[in-house]
């Protein structure tokens, strides 16, 4: 007769582990003040929400960019509000560390091995389409990838009419889909109006700018938290005439810590400054920095696709002083 039950002895290696101190910690980017607070770990479901504009995707990629360069990472990425065009411009920026548009305009060569070694751990969903989350997850089990994002969750099609049980089976779903194949899931969610008006109180030091969310602030409400392993919260004042390039990225959730990471306290968020859109810097450090100059690991040019040739005008939110040409 079949066992459908565990018992603790079934759990002895992984509790010698964590007797010994063997236990693996997820990875970091080699930044201290970062990697106290957020380890990649495979398998895991990560939810992240913040208001709109703020660079919530912006992070996410570059967050993928530090796992591609530094640990090899490979991702898949579904994001149903950036064309694939400009995600791979932001990709290729954070890459290289230099702007595309500035940069590159005669380095041929060097613009197609770069594009050649981004595509070799990027790959895309277009968003031609609409899916429902079965069918992201439908795509992604077709091929492995260490991490997989869904940008925004609210973006999925519906597909029964309770909504908010549906919502907690698609996340428990996304949960079991990264655990089984070992990839480290994120989604990216909009905010309930009310979170739109909540701002810094009278004589605040940030009086009547917008205040970062809740976890609760999420559309749909507090079981994303819930069903999460991780939560983060990524903001940015972006009307503040001195902090308008500062990420803050608010740890709310970490659910094992034991593996690594903690949460942040509540006035104390990471601090991601944003430089010439093509660089963050957590305490003056760069993660990438040391990255740069390493020699492609493919040599041979690919043209560009029909795909790249034909992306509509990519949507980028941008400072009202900078000369972006898009």
């Amino acid at each position: 007769m079949e066992n459908y039950y565990s018992k603790p002895f079934h759990e002895l290696q992984g509790l010698d582990e964590i007797r010994l101190g063997k236990v693996d910690t997820g990875l970091g980017i080699g930044v201290e003040a970062f990697d106290n607070h957020i380890k990649w770990k495979q398998g895991q479901f990560n939810m992240v929400n913040g208001h709109d504009n703020v660079g919530k995707t912006d992070v996410l990629l570059w967050y993928f960019v530090c796992m591609s360069k530094l640990h090899g990472k490979k991702h898949l990425i579904y994001s149903s509000e950036n064309t694939v065009r400009s995600q791979v411009f932001k990709i290729f920026n954070f890459w290289t560390g230099r702007r595309l548009d500035k940069d590159y305009t005669i380095d041929d060569k060097g613009f197609q091995h770069t594009l050649n070694e981004i595509s070799d751990y990027f790959e895309f969903i277009p968003n031609n389409k609409r899916y429902t989350a079965y069918d992201i997850l439908d795509l992604a089990s077709k091929k492995h990838h260490d991490g997989l994002l869904v940008d925004p969750f609210n973006s999925l099609m519906v597909e029964t009419s309770n909504k908010h049980q549906e919502d907690y089976d698609i996340c428990a779903n996304l949960r079991i889909f990264g655990e089984q194949n070992n990839t480290n899931v994120f989604v990216n969610a909009h905010l309930v109006t009310q979170a739109a008006r909540n701002r810094y109180p009278k004589d605040h030091i940030y009086e009547g700018h917008l205040s970062a969310p809740e976890k609760a602030d999420t559309e749909g409400g507090q079981k994303f938290a819930n069903r999460a392993d991780d939560f983060w919260t990524i903001h940015r004042m972006t009307q503040h005439s001195e902090r308008w390039n500062i990420g803050e990225l608010h740890v709310r959730k970490v659910k094992e810590t034991i593996t690594g990471g903690c949460v942040t306290p509540r006035d104390k968020p990471i601090e991601l400054r944003w430089v010439n859109h093509c660089a963050y810097f957590i305490n003056n450090e760069n993660p990438l920095e040391k990255t740069y100059d390493k020699e492609a690991e493919q040599l041979d040019l690919i043209p560009k696709t029909k795909e790249h040739e034909t992306m509509s005008k990519m949507s980028y939110g941008v400072h009202e002083e900078d000369d972006l040409p898009f």
